[in-house]
């Protein structure tokens, strides 16, 4: 399989990419959410191995779309974001699967922090026309256990796992 791209650090084009989540209430429907200000890289080793992906998002800037569940979701009851006002990942291994890639990591939720893997496929990649760079897309997504992170309030009317989703583009290194 293998990956197109040449060795480096790539920032994440935060403007045509997402980090959401999803979560069912009252195990009938899906809430869903996004991170609106959230930053970035890939690194690109020689091997996969060398890969790695690190990702940081502003807690407040969570949006559902409805401002009272945000401002919810933002109190102790759940992200106590004015104590923990960022959320963050950082990959520890990349490994390659018959489909993608499994994207092992530590990822830090209301100042705790625990190893999740994170199931990935590489897009391709595409010339930005605006202004001749290349973005290379990605989608990764996993669930997780949000009482393993503190934030167990409404359980089970508010189902436990969350599944994260992110869908990236990271551009091409500016050339020097």
């Amino acid at each position: 399989m293998g990956l197109a791209i040449t060795e480096g650090k790539y920032p994440i084009d935060a403007v045509h990419s997402q980090l959401g989540f999803y979560v069912a209430h009252l195990d009938i429907s899906l809430v869903r959410g996004t991170f609106d200000v959230f930053t970035g890289s890939l690194t690109i080793g020689s091997t996969v191995a060398e890969v790695t992906v690190s990702i940081e998002a502003e807690m407040a800037s969570v949006n559902t779309g409805n401002e009272a569940r945000d401002k919810h979701i933002l109190g102790g009851d759940f992200f106590d974001a004015a104590n923990h006002p960022q959320m963050t990942f950082a990959s520890t291994s990349v490994s390659e699967t018959s489909d993608g890639y499994d994207l092992k990591g530590d990822l830090t939720i209301k100042g705790i922090t625990n190893t999740v893997t994170l199931a990935g496929t590489y897009n391709g990649s595409a010339v930005f026309p605006m202004d001749g760079s290349t973005h290379y897309g990605f989608s990764m997504s996993g669930t997780i256990s949000r009482s393993a992170f503190g934030v167990s309030y409404g359980v089970p009317m508010v189902t436990d796992d969350v599944e994260l989703v992110l869908e990236a583009q990271f551009i091409e290194a500016a050339s020097e």
